[in-house]
């Protein structure tokens, strides 16, 4: 291959190719890049323009590190953010992501830095293993954070895979039928109660945690039967600093589609009814606030699971309860998703839909008899 000119070549095929050694790579790693023209003197033009570009790379922006560059992300990003989405990168960004990569350099993180990272954070501090899906998202802030900074200061920057490509949803077990029916008739029994109330509403409704606290009567029409889910409420961080102070937020829902009304169930009507004449402010209160924030309810929802001797659970299951009982109810996902708030039926089919053990015992009547038993019925037909 006859050769002209430092690191340019006439290839067999007759095409002239050119090799820049890429900067800032990893000693021991050196990597080109190739380019290609019909002639010696496009091929040097090329180069050249590639070697210029990297100088001025180079002179504005030598070493940028992980540090500056999340700044700058934080920077560019956070105003388009709700207050709930900041604090989460916020907090995931300060307590994982800087103390161990925010001294590199954005050059130096390839796929083995990633891997090393990823292999530090799979225990927090207690020792407890992160979920799969949390170590996929904290990697993936990272990426992120590199891909906004190449866009934005045009670094020749490689973006590495995210390390964490494979997480199995794993199994909900939804709570026992009869200890849903204990609960549904303790919340009955106790319907005066706000809690209680509030609680029943999300029973047959599906509402999250957040949306329910920040639900006010104004957002029930008791004309027209219906529930406006127009808010969500949420405790974030308020510092930069991942041990930060906190205070109460009041947002839009998590998505567009999380903006929806949902038509009153019957069997809760009535009591809506009897109370919305009289009633005003949050639908839940609190004691010492004219609202229950998410936490406090999960004390008070625990609370009540244990008076009536259930085991305690999330209060994230009455969301996955009520799918799966309108899903055996009959209803088609496309209605079921809407009323949940999801942006594609996926979702719902994927994450709050459990076939329940009564249903699996159902289907499993198909094998009441042997294959021989049902050949032998088929043959007398």
């Amino acid at each position: 291959m006859p050769k002209r000119g430092t690191n340019i070549y006439k290839r067999k095929d007759g095409r002239w190719e050119g090799r820049v050694l890429q900067s800032n790579c990893l000693e021991g790693k050196r990597k080109y890049i190739s380019v290609y023209g019909k002639t010696y003197r496009e091929v040097k033009d090329k180069t050249d323009n590639i070697r210029q570009q990297m100088s001025l790379t180079q002179n504005e922006y030598p070493e940028i590190s992980l540090k500056e560059a999340s700044d700058i992300w934080f920077t560019d990003k956070a105003p388009a953010w709700k207050a709930s989405t900041y604090a989460a990168y916020n907090n995931i960004t300060q307590k994982y992501i800087l103390p161990y990569l925010g001294k590199y350099s954005v050059y130096q993180i390839d796929a083995f830095v990633m891997d090393d990272f990823f292999q530090h954070i799979k225990l927090n501090d207690s020792g407890t293993p992160l979920s799969c899906r949390y170590l996929h998202h904290i990697c993936n802030i990272v990426l992120m954070i590199l891909i906004h900074i190449k866009k934005k200061k045009r670094v020749d920057i490689q973006i590495p895979d995210n390390p964490v490509t494979y997480c199995k949803t794993k199994q909900i077990l939804l709570p026992p039928e009869n200890a849903m029916m204990t609960l549904e008739n303790y919340l009955f029994t106790n319907i005066e109660d706000d809690t209680c109330l509030g609680i029943l509403i999300a029973f047959y409704t599906g509402v999250r945690i957040g949306e329910l606290c920040a639900m006010t009567w104004e957002d029930i029409d008791i004309t027209e039967e219906i529930i406006y889910i127009r808010k969500n409420m949420q405790r974030v961080s308020i510092g930069k600093e991942f041990d930060s102070k906190t205070e109460i937020v009041f947002q839009e829902p998590k998505t567009d589609t999380s903006t929806r009304v949902i038509p009153i169930p019957p069997v809760l009507l009535p009591y809506l009814k009897e109370r919305h004449p009289r009633a005003e402010g949050f639908v839940i209160k609190g004691k010492r606030k004219p609202f229950t924030e998410p936490r406090t309810l999960q004390y008070r929802f625990a609370k009540i699971l244990k008076e009536c001797n259930i085991q305690n659970f999330h209060f994230h299951m009455l969301r996955h309860s009520f799918a799966t009982r309108c899903i055996d109810g009959g209803f088609d996902i496309k209605s079921l998703s809407e009323i949940l708030g999801h942006s594609n039926v996926q979702i719902t089919m994927n994450l709050y839909v459990h076939s329940t053990m009564q249903h699996k015992k159902q289907l499993m009547r198909y094998f009441s008899v042997s294959l021989n038993e049902k050949k032998l019925i088929d043959t007398s037909k």
